[in-house]
């Protein structure tokens, strides 16, 4: 009885436009800047660091439950519009741009309430931490860039071998329970007279469907066929980077001088 190949593993790249990031962004820093601006009236409040007069009212809680609100929905759009862009952004910009606005509003409460002291010096400390989250977020992005330029010089000039998924370590359900899955997949293919197995940790987006026995390609540095950390895998190059599935270029062969 003959046994029935899956389907060729098949992957759209996600929408990269900037628009999403845009109002994430504009979520994150609006949010951010109310709900610094509620939590501390409402902290100032609380210390009896406020003028007598004042009492942090049903208006304070509507302002700081609102901005964390908003903060949270733009920080969730954030998180897929991410996935998107994985070459530009990452989660830490996502601190690097809700601290500062938190301080911003933090420094607006106290200014109104006529405080200083260690509200603003609170403030300062999250701006602070939100810059460095960003420096981070942007090392992150660089290091990503780079890593990506070396797959891209390796599917070029590398040795290119048929492969096969022999274990996607996906369980039936997983796909239906969660809009990405990390798994550890295997990957098998010849070089010369060698048989390899090769183990990657990937994340399986819901509408990437990565079932055994499919066929992919394996790019290696034919100087030094046993380094796997120079293999690129054409699926889980697809999916890091969210770019089309590579193919193999059939190089025109040398014209004799």
């Amino acid at each position: 009885m003959a046994i029935s190949e899956p389907p060729p593993f098949t992957f759209t790249p996600r929408p990269s436009h900037g628009v999403g990031l845009t109002l994430a962004q504009a979520l994150l820093l609006v949010g951010g800047v109310l709900a610094g601006y509620g939590i501390g009236c409402t902290v100032i409040d609380a210390n009896e660091d406020a003028p007598a007069a004042y009492v942090a009212g049903d208006d304070i809680g509507m302002i700081t439950i609102g901005g964390l609100v908003v903060a949270v929905v733009g920080w969730v759009m954030w998180s897929f519009m991410a996935d998107s862009h994985p070459l530009s952004v990452g989660q830490l910009h996502a601190w690097g741009t809700a601290l500062p606005a938190s301080a911003i509003g933090l420094l607006l409460a106290a200014r109104e309430l006529g405080v200083a002291g260690r509200y603003v010096v609170a403030a300062f400390g999250l701006a602070a931490a939100g810059a460095v989250a960003m420096v981070l977020a942007s090392t992150r992005a660089r290091r990503r860039r780079r890593r990506y330029r070396r797959e891209l010089d390796l599917i070029a000039r590398g040795a290119a071998v048929p492969a096969t998924v022999l274990d996607s370590g996906l369980d039936p359900h997983d796909v239906e329970e969660a809009s990405n899955v990390i798994t550890t997949v295997t990957f098998g293919f010849v070089i010369g007279d060698h048989t390899y197995r090769l183990h990657r940790r990937m994340t399986v987006p819901q509408h990437g469907i990565l079932l055994d026995g499919q066929r992919t390609t394996v790019w290696y540095d034919a100087d030094d066929p046993m380094d796997d950390e120079a293999m690129v895998v054409a699926i889980q190059h697809a999916l890091r980077w969210n770019v089309p599935v590579p193919r193999v270029v059939d190089r025109p062969p040398a014209v004799p001088s």
